[in-house]
């Protein structure tokens, strides 16, 4: 390479050094970045709890006998509709009808022992006005006459006695005839048979725990759903009656099933480590869908009120920390590190340049951050695209573009590459 040559190298070098970052910041600068816009406005802000749970019917009724008897006939099948007070199965009546006939009988002797010291009470009365006449005339002693009179109140003692006895007996008789009656069951409401897990000749028992033979059936109200939620402990306090609610169930994960909170339980369920709390929600006439109780479900709870507030959509919110230095007078700093404070910022076109503008925020939803101040109504706010918003400096050029056009662009981009 000659000295002429190397010359002119060097002296390319310097210029395309200098050259460069103003050529860079044409680019970046007086040619645009192209952007999208969208004017910060009223909008409503409904943020949401995120919740799972199961669906069930809004009035179920499981059905136990009260009694211990075999299964003597089953008149429904599961699927049935029914009335209320309807006669849905009978138990045997076997052994409660022998204890009627055993306490009917034992009123029966009651009352001819009542009977029978009537008879005596009424002799001994006659007796003791007897005596009366007769120790007035100084016929008998005074002893006679009082043995007389203990005679008397022994048989008043005894009819009231056997009284008792006989009121007892007809207690017994109404309970044996009570036991009787628990051996029909009998539609308490009206609805549909949705579970039916008992048979002919099993025999069924009187219990609340989960023993063959404790359940019988399940009536359900099947016109009126609702969803068992469990909200965690952490969200609960945000959960109030009457919020509104969305429940997917998992048959239908893209259809919103609307509702209101309609209860809010006191004590937590635990689960492991983790504590929740039901929340009943009262859900909508779900029309033709097809549901069934015990279904799972997720849920999105609405807070607040859903009023209009300025907003912006989320992804024109950026986030950045800003790194405060310790203070140097002398004083103990606070930490033993530099303090990291997150700071929130839009960005909003100008005279058709990006402006950085520092925002305070409010609530947000899964489309929209409320802000409270930093900018009005009405500012163009850049929205987009992402990567570009993370590249965005103070006073850049920006040339606003529809998404159509962005999107167009990209494709022309893509192919080109």
């Amino acid at each position: 390479m000659t000295p002429k040559t190397k010359k002119w190298l060097a002296g390319a070098l310097v210029v395309a050094v200098l050259v460069l970052p103003f050529a860079l910041r044409g680019l970046h600068g007086e040619g645009g970045v192209d952007v999208q816009v969208q004017p910060a406005a009223q909008h409503s802000v409904r943020p949401t709890i995120l919740a799972s749970g199961t669906l069930a019917y809004g009035t179920e009724v499981n059905l136990t006998a009260e009694v211990v008897a075999k299964v003597e006939r089953i008149l429904v099948e599961e699927g049935d509709t029914v009335q209320q007070g309807q006669l849905l199965m009978t138990l045997d009546p076997k052994t409660y009808r022998n204890a009627i006939d055993r306490e009917t009988a034992g009123r029966r002797q009651g009352q001819i022992a009542i009977d029978r010291q009537r008879a005596t009470l009424a002799l001994r009365e006659a007796q003791y006005r007897r005596s009366q006449a007769l120790a007035a005339q100084q016929l008998i002693d005074r002893n006679k006459l009082e043995e007389d009179r203990l005679a008397l109140e022994q048989a008043r003692a005894e009819l009231a006695t056997s009284t008792e006895s006989l009121r007892r007996a007809q207690a017994v008789l109404g309970d044996a005839y009570e036991q009787l009656g628990k051996t029909e069951i009998r539609a308490p409401i009206a609805g549909r048979i949705v579970d039916l897990p008992i048979k002919v000749g099993e025999t069924a028992i009187p219990s609340t725990n989960a023993l063959a033979g404790a359940k019988l059936m399940k009536i359900a109200d099947v016109s009126a759903l609702i969803a068992e939620l469990k909200v965690d402990e952490a969200d609960i306090g945000q959960v109030s009656i009457g919020q509104s609610v969305d429940v997917y169930p998992a048959s239908y994960p893209d259809t919103a099933l609307h509702g209101r909170v309609q209860k809010i339980a006191l004590a937590p369920t635990i689960e492991g480590q983790a504590r929740a709390y039901k929340v009943t929600v009262t859900l909508d006439d779900p029309g033709r869908l097809n549901l069934r109780s015990g279904m799972s479900a997720r849920a999105d709870v609405y807070l607040g009120d859903g009023r209009a507030q300025l907003a912006v959509p989320v992804e024109a919110v950026v986030e950045e920390t800003a790194e405060t230095p310790l203070a140097d007078d002398g004083d103990a700093p606070k930490e033993a590190a530099k303090a990291a404070e997150p700071k929130l910022y839009v960005w909003v076109e100008r005279d058709g340049r990006a402006r950085k503008v520092a925002v305070k925020t409010g609530p947000s939803d899964d489309r929209w951050q409320a802000i409270t101040a930093g900018i009005k109504a009405g500012d163009r706010v850049i929205v987009g695209p992402a990567k570009t918003l993370r590249r965005l400096r103070d006073g850049d050029k920006v040339t606003v573009k529809t998404a159509k056009e962005l999107e167009a662009a990209n494709d022309k981009d893509g192919a080109a590459s």
